[in-house]
């Protein structure tokens, strides 16, 4: 099974190069071939699959972690299917995925927001490379892949509504229009960056591209100068949630945050909705002992 595995890993990174997806499967896939023991991929039955679950929720895997490697499965067997027809997958969605709690997005208070970029030193150039990352993430909803893969052939400051093109999942392209806070951010940041044959935006000391781990880095540095706790994940939820409370059209911030089915958008609808809100207090007003 390992070198089936291995075929089926190298074929998404040629597909995808630019994303992670290959090295996630990968290592998915290799804990579901040490479970059931390298099974030939056609010996493996839904009991299999049953044990794999049982054993990764002892481990203290969370349903959302278990699922993206059931799906990972799922694509492996499909992937060989193409060339043997009668190859069943023994995942049986209805039976092995797991329901997930549903989580409205959170977004970054305020005053830890300021808590946060106040960590940031202006006077260093890693501190002008880490406030234009972040400000692009708060600002303009980029993923930190987003963020880690952006080149300088991405950038478009010249333009009337200067805006930048960003590679979201399945390498799939966007456009990203910058606020006038993250534009000055990544201008500010530029004018400083070194002189190098290296193409990507964000440069480490090295002077080569940050990878996502190195990111997530310097935000927890951060997040512990300032005494916060959140995600860079939640810089891009809080900017869903700031263009909902200024009633942009779900249909557009779904655009802005490159998502491909609406019903995703539509979760930050949820968490903040307007007129939910308007008549709740409209209530509280009427009703007598509440106000």
């Amino acid at each position: 099974m390992l070198s089936q595995i291995e075929e089926f890993v190298n074929w998404i990174h040629r597909r995808s190069p630019g994303a992670r997806t290959w090295r996630d499967y990968g290592y998915d896939l290799k804990q579901f071939a040490a479970a059931v023991e390298n099974k030939a991929v056609d010996q493996v039955t839904f009991r299999d699959i049953d044990r794999f679950i049982l054993s990764q929720r002892e481990k203290g895997c969370k349903p959302p972690t278990i699922n993206r490697r059931l799906a990972a499965i799922m694509a492996f067997y499909f992937f060989l299917s193409a060339e043997d027809v009668k190859l069943i997958c023994p995942v049986l969605p209805r039976r092995h995925f797991l329901r997930e709690p549903e989580r409205l997005p959170r977004p970054v208070k305020e005053a830890d927001l300021q808590l946060f970029f106040a960590a940031i030193k202006d006077s260093t150039p890693e501190g002008l490379r880490d406030r234009a990352m972040f400000v692009l993430m708060l600002r303009c909803g980029l993923r930190i892949a987003e963020v880690a893969g952006l080149l300088l052939a991405d950038l478009y400051l010249d333009e009337s509504q200067p805006r930048l093109v960003a590679r979201g999942k399945g390498s799939r392209e966007r456009a990203v229009y910058l606020s006038p806070q993250a534009e000055r951010s990544l201008r500010v940041y530029l004018a400083d960056r070194p002189e190098t044959a290296c193409d990507v935006v964000f440069l480490s000391y090295q002077l080569k591209g940050l990878s996502t781990t190195a990111i997530h880095y310097r935000l927890m540095r951060y997040r512990e100068a300032a005494g916060v706790n959140f995600s860079a994940h939640r810089l891009r939820h809080t900017f869903a949630s700031d263009l909902i409370s200024a009633e942009v059209p779900v249909t557009t911030i779904q655009k802005l945050l490159g998502h491909r089915w609406l019903e995703t958008t539509q979760t930050y609808v949820a968490a903040n909705d307007l007129q939910v809100q308007a008549d709740y207090y409209a209530a509280c007003k009427k009703l007598e002992g509440w106000s």
